[in-house]
This record gives structure tokens, C-alpha cells and sequence, in this order.
């Protein structure tokens, strides 16, 4: 083999010292493309040290001496694993010859188990010496972990290059860059970690972080603090509310309100939620409902609902001013206008309650609970075919048993006041089939059936009117009339 001209890099550091860092990234970058040859050669060098290193005239390295070089071959590897070594421990049952440089050979090397990471360790401690320019027998070592002691006399350098130096040179193989291309890429990364280490160590950005601590600082207060204390004052007005400390419940709300304007929403839909719950007892029902909308005056959902209660209430007034809040507030309010629709239709003002159920189909063509009110408003209103076409649309865009049984319901009524008995019977029967506790399909079918001669079954049906719960105000007018009819003992009871 050509001799190399050049000097070593021992020669080199004893004539011009200890090396920058910028210099010691390009040599780095550079032996380790040598080294990375030698791996895929499958060889490593296992002496790797300054002496062993050529600082060429062209300013090129050259990596010489591999007269201790060693093939990495399938029987090495099975002598390395039989002897106990891996790359996380080593140990020794097979003799292989040990080579290498004290100070630079690893300890796995020295055991004579060396593999390719064991030229990773003599790099790293090689840069030790050209960093700091002394031997590296007269630098001292950490008792606990047997590291070189050297960042100290290497001042040049930052401590990202530093840290990674130290690790190249860790005690074990596994906890070293597994691979030369490893190593590489580090390399590509570490120009960047030193220049975001020296922008974090110098004045100006310790000034501004200082700066961007009393912002945070205030941040923190504004952001975090305090709507902890908002958090807290909230906890306890519910707590009041719940020992029914009404008054300290405003007081802790309106507290929290003043910290954070946005509690009022939470508060808004803890009195909602409370006004759901409040089945037993309308007027807290109403109650909490008003509290809802005092803290939050857009939410529609509470106008509506507060409807309902003031409609269970009979408090008129109440029912209108609720929806027409709600509906200022939103122009496709349908529960709105089905609840409205209700409350004139209990009243029996059935063409205000049509308005409002058409306008509530209009926004929705799948409120099937208005189609199928509008439905029961024409058949009151003599309109039967138009019934019967609302009942049958709201069966096409319904699945649901409940729904469908006060559609078929509703075609039965349809047909019975057309007098068509026998379609009128049938659509009465699968209503039945489909929810049995339906009061107004027991009191229909029991008019078809005793129209048809059915008596037996239709004195069944006339007890099932008259003793299940109903709130529709047809049922009342069925039952009046068939209790009028038992008074006087008429003849012909139930045939007409």
C-alpha cells in the first residue's frame, strides 16, 4: 500500500492546539464517511486514535493503520454472542485476541469482544484530545460512571457538540449511535441545536424571556388564575342553590361574573338544566327557566321550554311572550311554533293553531309530531281528505311504532267521520297493534265497532276510553257522550 503523505493529527494539535468547533464538525463529518466505507466493507478499524489519522496537503484526513482492522463475519458474531456479549453488556467464555490503544479502546475491545461500535468510542475520545489538546491520560475520570472529565478544557465548543462527544463515548455499546449513518444525520442536526443553544444563552434572549415571563406571568393570571377563582365561585353558588340559599347562589354567580363574563353561559345552563329536572314542580320548573334566560337571554331552547311550563300553568301570558322572544331570536325556531301551535289547539283556536303548525312543517318537513297535529286540526275542521294526506306523508318519513300509531290513528278518524267503517276499522286496529295504550284509538274503534255490530268488542273498547289517562280534549267529548248515552238507558245503545 502507498504511504500516506501528511502529518498525523498528534503531530498536528501539538504544533497549532486545541481545535474549534466548527473545525472539529468538518473532521467529524469527514472520518466518519471513511469509517462509515471501512462498515460496509464489513470490516472495523479498532485503533482508532490521532496517530492514526493523516492530515493530508490537500487538507483531506486519511484513516491509516488497519493492521488490527477485523472482518466482521458470521463466526466473530457467534464468538462475540457466545462470550456474552451484546450491545448492552459484555462478558467472556470464547479467548479473541484484544488489540487497540489504551485510553481510545473500548472497554468492550479491551475484553476483546470489540465490535463496530467500539470505532464510535475511539472517535469520540479522539475528539476529546483534539478539542482540548491533552493527552488523554492526564485527563481525570468520574469515579461513578468512568467518563473522561473534559468539557471544562474545551470552552470552544457548545454544549449540544459537547453531549454528543459524550456520547459517542458511552461505556456501552448500545447506548453509543447504533450505525455510521446514524452518526451522519446527527451531525446534519447539531449547526442548528448549537444555534439555538447559544440564541437561548445570550443577553437579548435573556432579556426577552424575561420579558416573556412577566407576560405570562400576567397571562397565567388572566388566562389560568383567574378563571380558577371564577371556577370556584361557581361551585359554590351551586352549592347554595342546592341548600336552596337562593340569595348567596346570586351572589356567587354574580361574582364569578365579574371575573369572567363568559360563567354566565354555565350559569345560564345550570338554572336550564335544573328547570329539566324539575318535573314534580312547574312553578320551579318556571322558575329556573327565567333564571336560564336572565343569564343567557338568547338561548332559545330555554324560551321554548318556559312556554311549555307557562302552558301547563295556564299562564297565558307567559306561553305568548315566551315564543315571540323565541322567535325574534331565530327565524327556524320549529319547536317554537309546535309549541305554540299546542297551546291555541288546546284552546281549541284551531285555525291560529294550523298557522303555527304549517309554519312549523315549513321549517322542518320532518316534524312528524306537527304533520301529525295539523292532521288531527283538519279532521276537527271537516277536512278529512287533507287529513288523511298529512297522516300518510308523516307515515312515509317515520319508522318509529309510537308515531305511526297516532298517524293510523288519525286515518281512522279520518275515515270513520267519512263514514268508511271498514277502512276506518282497519287503520283503528293496526294503530292499536302498534301502541294499545292510546285512549282515543280505544274510543274510535269502539264507535266503528259498535256501528258494524260488534258490540261484544265494542264494550271493551268503551271501557278501555273510559278508564285509561288521556289529555286529548276529543277523548272528554267520546267519553261525555257514551256516559250520556249509558244515563238514559237508550235503546240501541251503541249501534249508532
Amino acid at each position: 500500500m502507498d504511504k500516506i503523505e501528511g502529518q498525523n493529527l498528534e503531530q498536528w494539535i501539538e504544533s497549532n492546539g486545541r481545535i474549534l468547533q466548527s473545525q472539529a464538525l468538518e473532521w467529524l463529518k469527514e472520518l466518519v464517511e471513511i469509517i462509515a466505507a471501512v462498515h460496509r466493507a464489513n470490516f472495523f478499524h479498532r485503533d482508532i486514535k490521532p496517530s492514526n489519522i493523516i492530515l493530508q496537503s490537500s487538507g483531506q484526513l486519511a484513516l491509516v493503520d488497519f493492521g488490527v482492522a477485523r472482518r466482521v463475519t458470521s463466526t466473530y458474531l457467534a464468538k462475540i454472542s457466545g462470550s456474552g456479549g451484546d450491545s448492552t453488556s459484555r462478558g467472556g467464555k470464547y479467548e479473541i485476541t484484544s488489540v487497540g490503544t489504551p485510553r481510545y479502546s473500548p472497554p468492550e475491545q479491551t475484553d476483546g469482544q470489540a465490535v463496530p461500535q467500539s470505532d464510535f468510542y475511539a472517535l469520540g475520545r479522539t475528539f476529546v484530545h483534539l478539542l482540548t489538546a491533552i493527552q488523554l491520560i492526564d485527563l481525570p475520570t468520574d469515579k461513578q460512571t468512568g467518563r473522561l472529565i473534559w468539557r471544562n478544557k474545551a470552552p470552544q465548543i457548545d454544549k449540544p457538540f459537547g453531549d454528543f462527544i459524550d456520547e459517542l463515548t458511552a461505556p456501552l455499546p448500545g447506548q453509543r449511535p447504533q450505525s455510521t449513518e446514524v452518526i451522519l444525520q446527527r451531525l446534519k442536526l447539531l449547526p442548528q441545536q448549537s444555534k439555538i443553544y447559544r440564541l437561548t444563552r445570550s443577553k437579548t434572549f435573556r432579556i426577552s424571556a424575561a420579558i416573556g415571563f412577566m407576560i405570562l406571568t400576567v397571562f397565567v393570571t388572566f388566562k389560568v388564575l383567574l378563571p380558577l377563582r371564577a371556577k370556584y365561585l361557581l361551585s359554590q353558588g351551586e352549592k347554595a342553590e342546592a341548600a336552596n340559599n337562593f340569595q348567596t347562589a346570586q351572589e356567587f354567580f354574580d361574582s364569578a361574573i365579574k371575573i369572567n363574563s363568559q360563567a354566565r353561559y354555565t350559569i345560564s345552563k345550570f338554572y336550564f338544566e335544573k328547570g329539566l329536572r324539575s318535573t314534580k314542580s312547574l312553578e320551579l320548573a318556571k322558575r329556573y327557566y327565567e333564571l336560564a334566560i336572565k343569564y343567557n337571554d338568547t338561548n332559545v331552547e330555554s324560551y321554548n321550554n318556559l312556554g311549555v311550563v307557562c302552558k301547563q300553568l295556564q299562564d297565558y301570558q307567559c306561553v305568548i311572550d315566551s315564543y315571540e322572544k323565541a322567535f325574534k331570536l331565530t327565524s327556524d325556531n320549529w319547536e317554537g311554533h309546535y309549541g305554540l301551535g299546542t297551546y291555541y289547539d288546546e284552546r281549541m283556536k284551531y285555525d291560529l293553531a294550523e298557522q303555527q303548525y304549517q309554519l312549523a312543517i315549513k321549517i322542518n318537513r320532518q316534524a312528524i309530531i306537527a304533520i301529525n297535529n295539523l292532521s288531527r286540526v283538519k279532521i276537527l275542521q271537516g277536512d278529512y281528505n287533507t287529513a288523511i294526506s298529512l297522516a300518510q306523508e308523516g307515515l312515509q318519513k317515520t319508522t318509529n311504532s309510537r308515531w305511526q300509531a297516532v298517524l293510523y290513528k288519525n286515518l281512522g278518524w279520518a275515515k270513520f267521520e267519512q263514514k268508511k267503517y271498514s277502512e276506518a276499522k282497519r287503520y283503528l286496529e293496526k294503530a292499536k297493534e302498534l301502541d294499545i295504550q292510546r285512549t282515543s284509538t280505544h274510543c274510535l274503534l269502539a264507535k266503528v265497532q259498535g256501528i258494524l255490530g260488534d258490540f261484544d268488542n265494542s264494550w271493551l273498547s268503551w271501557e278501555a276510553c273510559l278508564l285509561t289517562e288521556s289529555r286529548e280534549p276529543e277523548v272528554f267529548i267520546w267519553r261525555a257522550e257514551i256516559i250520556e248515552r249509558i244515563r238514559q238507558k237508550a235503546p240501541n245503545l251503541i249501534q249508532d
